[in-house]
């Protein structure tokens, strides 16, 4: 396999001029004001980045040597049920060559003109799929990373450009197609023994893997606390008489938003609940809110920016959609797909309602009513699908709050309390 991490096409020989620097330099403080926008929406902002970003806009200017080579600065895996994933951080784009071996089972990546900038040389994984890491320096070449293989896997080798502040990425997915279709089909399965009458809710812990949702002034989370109220709130459910409940992650890993609604489907849900906390660049800001589905523009302008931060986890998180996800069922009725649509909205309206009425009893709300925007994670129309933000983790207060496991476990309980008077 052959790929290249480049934006553009080839060097142009004008690439030493003034002109071209300073234009680049018009395109990073371009990129640098849509990364502060969305970072203080997010609640991530620091003068530290501000700073980096200032400090790259005058070496772009003032530097004369524009062939410099990328640096190679982290390595980073998350493991999956059915995968592993590896990230490596880049300064630059870089062109790389890939080739598999099946024995012993390995993945060699010659990442050309790349230098190694981290001290991770050998990183042991030691998952279902994956035993080691391998960075070495190759002369003339660049480097070369190894990933040694328990079996023989399925390689997706792609890139990644800039996004807030992620920098450039070259993503390795190793995927294990017999466990994929394994889990899928338990899935299934699960919706094909339940018994009359029993409810099937999917729990969606938000974020994961590369994409950590919105961080607290103590470093914490959100992807950790949604996991932890997640996994609190499983059992909770399965003590309930006529309801199996599941989630759409168990670990630190990234799901792409449009396969959680997949996943959900799979498991024949009647109820869809994703979890999450709310970020603000207003750190006075604090409060629990719950959001629904809107296919025609969000109740304001609040919920718009909220739905188009959590829409971005794709990008943040490294979805790559295949076009079959993207596109329409031919055989769907579009009548009966639109009733579908209404029935599954005023659903999840009913549910949002009682829902804060159950919160309101543990924790301050944010809205008093529910909210509205265009959600991807919310997009079943045969599903009523809700989003709940807990408590905003840029505040200090819902931060602590967050962090505790008596909150956690009201949260859940709350949650939980509502999904047995909704049924």
């Amino acid at each position: 396999m052959r790929g290249i991490c480049r934006p553009g096409g080839p060097s142009d020989p004008l690439d030493d001029s003034l002109e071209l620097r300073i234009a680049k330099a018009f395109q990073l403080f371009d990129r640098m004001g849509r990364m502060c926008y969305y970072q203080t929406k997010m609640g991530r902002i620091s003068h530290k980045f501000i700073f980096l970003s200032i400090l790259g806009i005058l070496f772009v200017l003032f530097d004369p040597s524009e062939g410099r080579a990328a640096l190679v600065t982290d390595v980073r895996f998350w493991s999956a049920p059915d995968h592993t994933r590896v990230v490596l951080d880049l300064t630059e784009p870089i062109e790389y060559e890939s080739s598999s071996q099946e024995n012993p089972p390995l993945l060699r990546v010659i990442l050309k003109g790349a230098l190694l900038h981290t001290k991770k040389r050998e990183v042991v994984v030691n998952d279902p799929f994956v035993e080691k890491i391998l960075l070495t320096p190759v002369d003339k070449e660049g480097s070369r990373l190894v990933l040694q293989q328990k079996k023989l896997l399925d390689v997706h080798v792609f890139v990644l450009k800039p996004e807030l502040d992620k920098p450039h990425r070259l993503v390795i997915d190793l995927v294990d197609v017999a466990q994929e279709k394994k889990d899928q089909e338990e899935r299934q399965k699960q919706k094909e023994v339940r018994s009359k009458g029993t409810k099937i809710v999917v729990i969606d812990p938000g974020h994961g893997g590369e994409d950590p949702g919105a961080i607290g002034p103590r470093r914490t989370m959100e992807k950790d606390i949604v996991l932890r109220v997640g996994k609190k709130l499983i059992p909770m459910l399965g003590q309930s008489n006529g309801i199996k409940a599941f989630m759409t992650r168990k670990g630190d890993y990234f799901v792409p938003l449009e396969n959680r609604v997949k996943i959900a489907r799979e498991y024949g849900a009647d109820l869809f609940v994703s979890l999450h906390t709310d970020g603000s660049f207003n750190s006075q800001v604090r409060g629990s809110s719950v959001y629904c589905l809107s296919l025609s523009g969000a109740t304001d302008e609040a919920a718009k920016v909220l739905a188009d931060k959590e829409n971005m986890s794709n990008l943040l998180g490294g979805a790559v959609l295949r076009p079959a996800s993207l596109s329409k069922d031919p055989n769907l009725n579009q009548i009966l797909l639109d009733l579908m649509q209404n029935n599954s909205m005023k659903e999840s309206i009913r549910f949002a309602e009682f829902l804060l009425d159950e919160i309101k009893e543990i924790h301050r709300l944010k809205y008093s009513t529910f909210r509205q925007a265009n959600f991807v994670v919310l997009r079943s129309a045969d599903i009523p699908s809700t989003l709940v933000e807990m408590a905003y983790i840029t505040n200090a207060d819902d931060e602590l709050l967050l962090n505790q496991d008596s909150f956690q476990e009201k949260m859940a309980r709350s949650i939980a309390a509502t999904i047995k008077n909704f049924f």
